[in-house]
């Protein structure tokens, strides 16, 4: 019984017995030592062992496990012995001990020269497929790519047949599958030569590469290369910067003209500036419509009007010229032109200023003034809150509530005739009353001069209710006459419903309705198409069936709960 080592070579595992890895052992590291001066030892020995561990694996199965000594010897006869190919290397006799013994002198030297089929990278042009068939039968590889460039114009196949080829047949990657690919023997001197000969081709192209980079002829090449390429690169982002201008220039003349023409026809023609608009009532003013509406009594309507030309039009006239000069190329500034413009807008500013200032004086105070109304209590102890119909109740109408802003299109201008304006909508409020009775206070603001035009302003401001039986009707707008200006007017609406009873909120209601306290923590409008009972603090919904409360909340179940009474014709319409 022989012991037997375990051994990695070429990245493969063996069982080996030990005589047979001592000599396989000596055998590398004699080899090894004879091409210790090469420039490609450690691809050769990679190489070698590489071909001695494929060699190996074919001798060994699975009735048969381990490398034996003939096996290592087998091999070593095939690769070559070192007294084989040492001498060639320096052309004197060789110094290297190794053994020799009758045992080796019995193994002949076979050629090996067998010939496998390998994509040829080194004299590729698409995969190497046709070079490494050409290297297969040994003929030029020029027929083999003329057969396919005709297969492929001709009949269409050639090109799919190629990546085929290319899929199936692998690449010569090791110098031993180089060998093969040529039909060369697989030795360790044939192996040696091809590692070192690749080495010299390199070095020498590298060689000839620097000494032609060094040139003056290649210097001055290279020289007007780059500058060639600086130049065109130069002239293409050169032109497309103008491209580029050109659109730009295009795209400022056709904005200034709209905003110009805009311009034009909100100060002379008719602009909307409400927010109010159905398909039955649009409500348009001019800028002396609007002038009448917003801006002081002693302020001229010709001078705004002069303002806004100067102070909008003079940038829009800048602007469509800038774009104009630059569409059409033209260089020459014209100084008069520009200062001209500057002075015209300067005096626009100025004139904008004024007005603004005029404007603003009156909105220096604000007052506010309560009106308490008087309402008959109803009969049950539920109040129904409606608002009165309109024409246009059926228009979902969006606005935002800015307060004291002077910009029309924060109100719903519900109509305006050569006395009023008429505008939507009051804001609603329902607290706890301090008595045992529904009150309802209507709370007026405005701006003035001085306080005491503010309070003018905000007495002028017409509102009014109506009630029937327990139904009380809101105007769904307040009125503003004309000769009050429009000074940042508002409504709010306070109703003070007693503790324990009830009001009724119709679908109309949540128009006016802002952000009402409730336990149930419902928006706006989940509280419409409902009863709500004041509690201790705030409202608490009687028949809120299927309404999703945020907060939770114990219900005091010693409030008793008042009967309902029936909801009248007229809310349920």
């Amino acid at each position: 019984m022989n012991k037997t080592i375990t051994m990695n070579l070429g990245g493969i595992i063996f069982h080996i017995e030990e005589d047979a890895y001592d000599k396989l052992n000596k055998y590398l590291s004699t080899i090894k030592g004879y091409f210790k001066d090469s420039e490609g030892r450690d691809e050769i020995m990679t190489d070698i062992e590489s071909r001695i561990a494929e060699m190996l694996q074919e001798k060994v199965s699975s009735a048969k496990q381990a490398v034996l000594l003939s096996d290592v010897e087998s091999v070593i006869a095939i690769m070559g012995k070192p007294e084989d190919f040492a001498g060639e290397g320096d052309g004197s006799e060789s110094k290297i001990n190794t053994e020799s013994s009758s045992e080796e002198n019995k193994f002949s030297y076979p050629n090996n020269k067998r010939r496998r089929v390998f994509r040829d990278e080194d004299n590729k042009i698409l995969g190497g497929v046709c070079a490494g068939i050409s290297n297969y039968f040994d003929f030029d590889p020029l027929w083999i790519r003329a057969a396919f460039a005709i297969s492929f114009f001709a009949f269409g196949s050639g090109f799919l047949l190629y990546l085929i080829l290319w899929i199936i047949i692998p690449k010569a990657k090791t110098t031993a599958e180089k060998l093969e690919m040529h039909g060369e023997k697989v030795d360790v001197n044939n192996i040696g030569k091809a590692v070192n000969e690749e080495f010299e081709d390199f070095k020498k192209r590298m060689n000839d590469f620097g000494d032609k980079a060094k040139s003056p002829e290649t210097k001055e090449k290279i020289r007007t290369t780059a500058q060639k390429a600086t130049e065109f690169l130069g002239d293409v982002f050169h032109n497309m910067i103008k491209v580029v201008g050109k659109i730009v220039a295009f795209l400022l003349v056709f904005i200034g003209i709209a905003l110009m023409v805009g311009l034009l026809a909100t100060i002379f023609g008719r602009g909307t500036i409400s927010v109010f608009n159905s398909p039955t009532s649009n409500i348009h003013f001019s800028i002396y419509e609007f002038s009448s509406a917003v801006f002081p009594a002693d302020l001229p309507v010709v001078l705004v009007i002069i303002a806004l030309i100067l102070f909008f039009g003079v940038p829009l006239l800048s602007l469509i010229y800038a774009g104009i000069r630059h569409l059409f190329g033209i260089k020459q500034k014209n100084k008069i032109v520009k200062y001209t413009a500057n002075s015209l807008w300067l005096i626009g500013l100025g004139l904008v200023i004024y007005i603004g200032f005029q404007i603003g004086n009156d909105f220096s105070e604000e007052a506010t003034v309560k009106q308490k109304i008087e309402i008959t209590q109803p009969t049950s102890q539920v109040l129904y809150l409606d608002l009165k119909p309109m024409p246009d109740d059926d228009i979902d109408l969006t606005y935002h509530r800015k307060r004291h802003n002077i910009n029309i299109g924060d109100w719903t201008m519900i109509s305006k005739d050569n006395n009023k304006f008429s505008i939507g909508y009051p804001m609603m409020d329902i607290v706890r009353s301090e008595t045992d009775s529904f009150q309802i206070v209507i709370v007026k603001t405005a701006n003035g001069y001085d306080k005491k035009e503010a309070v003018y302003h905000a007495k002028n401001i017409e509102y009014s209710i109506a009630q029937k039986d327990s139904t009380i009707f809101f105007n769904s707008f307040f009125d503003i006459m004309n000769a009050d200006k429009l000074r940042a007017q508002d409504v709010k609406i306070i109703v003070k419903v007693p503790l324990n009873k009830v009001i009724y909120l119709s679908k109309r209601m949540e128009k006016v309705i802002y952000n009402i306290h409730n336990l149930e923590d419902a928006i706006d409008y989940d509280m419409v198409n409902r009863r709500w009972i004041m509690a201790e603090e705030e409202l608490r919904c009687i028949d809120c069936n299927g309404l999703v409360t945020i907060r939770k909340h114990k219900i005091d179940t010693t409030i008793p709960t008042p009967p309902i009474a029936p909801v009248p014709a007229e809310v349920k319409k």
